[in-house]
């Protein structure tokens, strides 16, 4: 189970929507499970690691993902080369991910472009690395064609993702 959880207000249809591709991707329910209040002393730009740490728990089996949704924005990662923009983070193997959409103009009319970021957030959570086929949202995402693919997965990335979700314990 997805469980998509709001640090900010998101329009019912823009989750249900996320949902279905979610669920549509993954092969397992994706659900809205309701709000939750940032932490206090989280101050925007939110560093994404410290959110992970500090966001409330949420009720979930320990082979749920939970995806945090935010509109505001997240701290750019340090990188030796430099700063990198951060549109969502997930740790491989983990149960937490959040995806800002922050970056998106008009989310209604973007809900493909939330869901791409989020199936690639919720992928790594999963133990998906980047992908080389531009079409996959395990694409990078700092790449300039990376807005204009689909919601969808590559061949690769489908089965590596449909085997690990398998070999889960619920």
């Amino acid at each position: 189970m997805i469980r998509i959880v709001t640090l900010d207000e998101f329009d019912a249809p823009v989750l249900k929507e996320l949902s279905r591709v979610l669920y549509q991707t993954f092969g397992v329910g994706a659900e809205h499970a309701g709000p939750v209040t940032v932490p206090h002393g989280q101050q925007e730009p939110y560093d994404a690691n410290k959110l992970l740490d500090t966001l409330p728990q949420v009720h979930a089996f320990s082979d749920d993902k939970v995806l945090f949704l935010t509109t505001r924005k997240l701290a750019p990662r340090k990188l030796p080369s430099g700063e990198a923009p951060t549109t969502g983070l997930a740790r491989y193997d983990g149960q937490r991910v959040v995806v800002t959409a922050a970056h998106i103009k008009n989310v209604a009319e973007n809900v493909r472009l939330l869901a791409r970021h989020a199936m690639q957030e919720v992928g790594h959570a999963y133990g998906l690395h980047h992908c080389l086929d531009p079409r996959c949202a395990m694409y990078p995402q700092w790449t300039p064609s990376y807005p204009l693919g689909d919601a969808s997965f590559c061949t690769f990335c489908r089965e590596q993702t449909e085997a690990k979700i398998r070999s889960m314990k619920s």
